[in-house]
This record gives structure tokens, C-alpha cells and sequence, in this order.
């Protein structure tokens, strides 16, 4: 639908920016990986975990010492397809003949348009989507083995050791933890009941209102950082899911081949593509008569039909993007334990 109450945006004292009330508390963007490619899509061809009584042999330099044949052959492909988000906004021409400055009101909803399509991607992430290819979700990537469910236990520290150390890939060293708020408040709360005051801290950079870029401490876990992404929602049973990762992908055999976000070649620093369009908007409905002369019917019929009164410029905000993920190593989870309780507020 067109922009209404546009008048509020055209006072001399008002800001200009439409301002998120309540904004989505949204931290892991700052320490996503962004991967570009060519093309479409990313395969990985990948090998099972090697046996360890099956690496190699210990031969004392004799000629005559017998070396099986271990020909490291693909078992699996893993492709990942980019997709595209998108959203779009209208602007009623009339209400752009009457402002100033036309291009403000395009670039504040254009702003908000970024917005939801950034959300969208850090939902579709929380999200359990069923897809393989096309953008799944982290739960749809992960391997086997890699997923603790407590089925509605207390959160411990156990839980927690045993997930983080599920990571394979980076030698076992997580670089992002990701959950929600509420997710993030139960693990804090086993310090606090603990009696063992703030859980640890490693420092981060950080955006004041008044000093710019900051460094600040941020919760940590076995010395990673821990993001919060309020867009995963809480799980069935006010139960609660964290995500332990390696993010970023080296492109050499392994060992560092963790999750990135895709973009394509040439989109690496501007995600956002805009395109405009003229359309009409209906206001309202009127009835006609329609003459219909065809066999075997002849005669008139009434028909609905809409109006189109207020020409409109429609703008349409697409970003070419996906996830892939090298090594199944890259990402464990835990989920299914009780979260802290909410108190009411007003």
C-alpha cells in the first residue's frame, strides 16, 4: 500500500528517518562471513572422518614393507544455491510532487526495506526450514552426532562444555556462539545462582550514540564470544537452542572450511538491489456491464472492476544471498533446555 500520514515526515523540526521503535536486538552481523561466488551455487565435495587405525604405515626403511592402497575417495557433495530476499514499498507520486527533496522519502523507506531483509536473513538462520540447498536453515545443516537435546532439562555447564567441544573444524575452537536474548539470560543465570557473580568476558568493538566505535566486553563462552540474535524464537516447551560455530572458510582441504554467508561476484560490499516501477493503486471498486456476444451465451453480464485513481512508484529491494557451510564440524547445537523465566512487565 502507498505511504499514509506522510505529513509527518515533512515538518521542518521532525527527523527525517522513520525510527524503529523497538528495534530487534540483532549482534551476530558484526561477525558473519560474507563468501562471493560465481554463479548460482557452492559445492563441496567432502570425505568421511579418516579411521585412525587406517592412516598409514611405519615402515623401518626396508623395501619389502607391504603399503595397503588408501585412495581417499569423495562420499559426499554438499551444493548450497543462492536465493533472493525481497521486500517492496510504495510511494503515491502525489505525495512526492508535494515534498521538497523526492528522493527523501525513497531513501527512508529504502533504509527500513534494508532492514527487513537483513532480519529475514538472521531469521531464516534460526530457522528449521527442511531445506538442503536453497538457504537452509542451521538446523537443516548440521551433521550427525553434532546436536545435544536435553528434552527440557535445566541448562548446565556440562551441556554446554559438551556442545562447544562437539566443533571439529578450527581444531575445536568455536569463534561465535549465537542464541537469543532469553537463551543468552539462562546461561548467565548459572553464574549468577552460582554465586559466581558475571560469567567471563572477552572485549569487542561497539557502536555509542556519542563516542562512535567503542571496545566493550561481551559474554563469553570457553573464550568465544557469544551474539545475540533475536529472531530465533524461543523452541516448543519454552525451551531454548544455541549455536556453536566456526565462521569463515579458507578455501585450502580442511580443517578451516567453516559457515559463510553468499553473495555474488561483484556484491561483496553492496548487498541491496533496487529497481523502480510506475503502477497504479485502486482505491475503490465499481460495477459495469459487460456485452459478451459468443456462442453458445450472448448478452450482458455485471462485473466488478477496479478503479486505478493514485499513480504510485513502487520500488522493489532484493538481496542475492545464502549460507553454505564446508565442514560439518563447523557448527554444533545445543537446544531443548528450560529457559530462565520472564517476568511480567509494563
Amino acid at each position: 500500500m502507498p505511504l499514509a500520514n506522510v505529513s509527518r515526515l515533512l515538518q521542518l523540526l521532525r527527523q527525517a528517518w522513520l525510527i524503529e521503535n523497538f528495534p530487534h536486538k540483532l549482534q551476530i552481523p558484526r561477525a558473519w562471513v560474507w563468501k562471493a561466488i560465481e554463479g548460482t551455487q557452492v559445492a563441496f565435495a567432502r570425505i568421511n572422518r579418516m579411521d585412525p587405525a587406517e592412516l598409514a604405515e611405519i615402515s623401518a626403511g626396508g623395501c619389502d614393507t607391504a603399503v595397503p592402497e588408501r585412495t581417499d575417495q569423495p562420499d559426499s557433495e554438499a551444493i548450497f544455491e543462492l536465493v533472493t530476499i525481497i521486500t517492496r514499498f510504495q510511494i503515491c507520486m502525489a505525495d512526492i510532487d508535494r515534498i521538497r527533496d523526492p528522493e527523501l522519502l525513497k531513501q527512508v523507506l529504502g533504509v527500513l526495506a534494508d532492514m527487513r531483509l537483513m532480519y529475514r536473513y538472521f531469521q531464516r538462520l534460526g530457522q528449521a526450514t527442511g531445506g538442503v540447498s536453497q538457504f537452509p536453515g542451521l538446523q537443516d545443516i548440521v551433521g550427525a552426532g553434532k546436536t545435544i537435546n536435553m528434552g527440557g532439562a535445566a541448562l548446565t555447564f556440562a551441556a554446554l562444555d559438551q556442545a562447544y567441544h562437539l566443533i571439529e573444524s578450527n581444531q575445536g575452537r568455536a569463534n561465535a556462539i549465537m542464541s537469543n536474548s532469553r537463551a543468552l539470560r539462562t546461561f548467565r543465570n548459572l553464574y549468577f545462582g552460582d554465586g559466581g557473580g558475571e560469567p567471563k568476558d572477552v572485549p569487542a568493538s561497539w557502536m555509542d550514540p556519542v563516542l562512535g566505535e567503542v571496545t566493550a566486553p561481551i559474554t563469553a563462552f570457553n573464550g568465544t564470544p557469544w551474539y545475540i540474535n533475536d529472531l530465533i524464537d524461543d523452541q516448543a516447551g519454552e525451551t531454548g537452542i544455541i549455536y556453536f560455530m566456526v565462521l569463515g572458510d579458507d578455501g585450502g582441504p580442511g580443517h578451516y572450511r567453516g559457515i559463510t554467508g553468499l553473495v555474488p561476484q561483484g556484491f561483496e560490499n553492496r548487498w541491496f538491489v533496487r529497481r523502480d516501477a510506475n503502477g497504479l493503486v485502486g482505491t475503490g471498486e465499481a460495477t459495469v456491464g459487460l456485452d459478451i456476444a459468443s456462442v453458445p451465451f450472448i448478452g450482458s453480464v455485471q462485473a466488478p472492476v477496479t478503479i486505478p485513481t493514485l499513480p504510485t512508484v513502487d520500488t522493489w529491494v532484493s538481496w542475492p544471498t545464502g549460507v553454505a557451510m564446508g565442514s560439518q564440524g563447523s557448527l554444533s547445537i545445543l537446544k531443548g533446555f528450560n529457559l530462565v523465566a520472564d517476568l511480567p512487565t509494563t
